[in-house]
């Protein structure tokens, strides 16, 4: 993921940003006082969750049609596309990337995280089998529910961050999210030109903060390009795509320590752009819907003879 990190300018508390994005991997970092064994248990409770990787960068991103995944526009990094997906142990090659067009190309700048739209889809040239692409989510009511990051790479704890070397395992965890206009960090003055209406953020909760949760974790750069799922009551949608770490302790480490801020791109927002993308994809949902439909019916009457 690629990280920014607020500094103090002046007793007015104005705020400027470094953003950068590294193509080292780094994953799923978590509580110190949980054993990591639960993240991986967790993550492999998404299936549809792979890793990207082309020569010169590590990311991840979700299935969501056979031969179709969702993912960061930053993990094109220096021009070079993602050219393989890794989902259960199999390979894809990915034979077409489509950054969105309002992505700012310039990863390097400010402005390519200020501007948002960090949001891309990948093409297989052949589909997935055995694994059920997952849904996206398309209302507005994340704020206040429980998210959950999913992604690969390297991984560590909220004390120091991401440990060298770790790479290559899926994990998830979770946070709350708590503001869907805004990487303001935590409560304060107003953050001056920081404002992306186009994120969705959490903030790393240390396990002595009241509203920690059992598996408090921050995705970071080898996770750029995977889920955020929520679930409203009928499973988990995607309703993010990590893009930016925010370091607010002024290391600009990108380390994703605890009270560091993670954002990710608002899916909902690019409904339209998904579904214009994909040929038919929601017709491909309900021809599967129709098939198991079908298939249900023939069976009864089958037995019914």
């Amino acid at each position: 993921m690629k990280h920014t990190s607020p500094i103090l300018l002046s007793a007015t508390l104005a705020v400027t940003l470094i953003s950068f994005w590294l193509p080292s991997a780094e994953g799923i970092v978590r509580r110190h006082d949980v054993d990591d064994q639960n993240y991986l248990d967790f993550g492999a409770q998404f299936p549809s969750v792979g890793m990207l990787t082309s020569s010169t960068s590590l990311g991840s991103g979700v299935l969501i049609h056979p031969s179709w995944v969702l993912t960061a526009a930053h993990i094109q990094n220096n021009g070079v596309a993602p050219d393989q997906f890794q989902v259960d142990d199999n390979l894809y090659t990915v034979s077409e990337f489509y950054q969105h067009p309002d992505w700012n190309s310039e990863a390097d700048s400010n402005d390519a995280i200020l501007d948002g739209n960090d949001i891309a889809l990948a093409r297989l040239d052949s589909p997935v089998v055995g694994i059920d692409p997952s849904n996206w989510y398309t209302g507005s009511n994340e704020v206040g529910a429980i998210g959950v990051s999913v992604g690969f790479g390297n991984t560590g704890t909220g004390l120091d961050g991401q440990v060298s070397g770790t790479a290559g395992t899926k994990r998830a965890a979770e946070s709350t999210i708590e503001r869907d206009d805004t990487a303001g960090g935590p409560p304060g003055p107003p953050q001056p030109g920081v404002q992306v209406d186009t994120t969705l953020e959490y903030d790393f909760l240390a396990p002595d903060d009241v509203d920690v949760l059992p598996l408090e974790g921050a995705a970071a750069r080898g996770d750029s390009g995977g889920p955020v799922f929520i679930d409203f009551g009928d499973g988990p949608l995607v309703a993010g795509i990590h893009s930016f770490v925010i370091n607010w302790d002024d290391t600009d480490d990108g380390l994703a320590t605890y009270g560091d801020t993670v954002a990710s791109t608002r899916v909902s927002l690019y409904d339209d752009w998904i579904v214009s993308t994909i040929p038919e994809p929601r017709t491909w949902g309900l021809l599967t819907g129709f098939a198991v439909f079908a298939l249900a019916a023939f069976l009864r009457r089958r037995k019914r003879s």
